[in-house]
């Protein structure tokens, strides 16, 4: 009998976890932002993330780019948002480079703000932004 208490208990335990989501809240206000990025004026095609890294040394969010080059801020999977202050702004091919190389046109803008880029593109985050750009030149 005992075992079974033991089992059902345990079993109650996953499914409050797994209902409440992965992990703990971020222990400073998330800001919502979704948006548009683009790349000398046009949409970015789908295929890249972009990735919010704040100045403090906080951890990312990132938005994968969807169709039209939308992309939704996302800090873990069950929390949507950017730490609000000064974030520099990168961007990623989010396939295998061997296998799916980065197309032509963009692999200029990989090299000024891809992870080893040689430019920094620097953002403010204050306030919630459903209209959000950004245009990497």
């Amino acid at each position: 009998m005992n075992r079974r208490v033991f089992l059902a208990s345990l079993m109650t335990s996953a499914a409050v976890v797994a209902v409440s989501g992965c992990g703990p809240k971020a222990p400073y206000e998330l800001v919502p932002i979704s948006g548009v990025a683009t790349y000398q004026g046009k949409p970015i095609p789908t295929g890249f993330r972009v990735e919010f890294i704040p100045a403090d040394g906080s951890r990312s969010s990132f938005g994968n780019i969807q169709e039209g080059g939308k992309f939704e801020a996302v800090h873990t999977p069950s929390q949507k948002g950017v730490k609000s202050g000064t974030c520099q702004v990168k961007i990623y091919w989010n396939d295998n480079p061997e296998i799916n190389p980065v197309p032509e046109e963009y692999a200029e803008m990989i090299a000024k703000y891809g992870h080893t880029g040689t430019d920094v593109k620097e953002i403010e985050i204050k306030k919630k932004d459903k209209n959000f750009k950004i245009d990497f030149e």
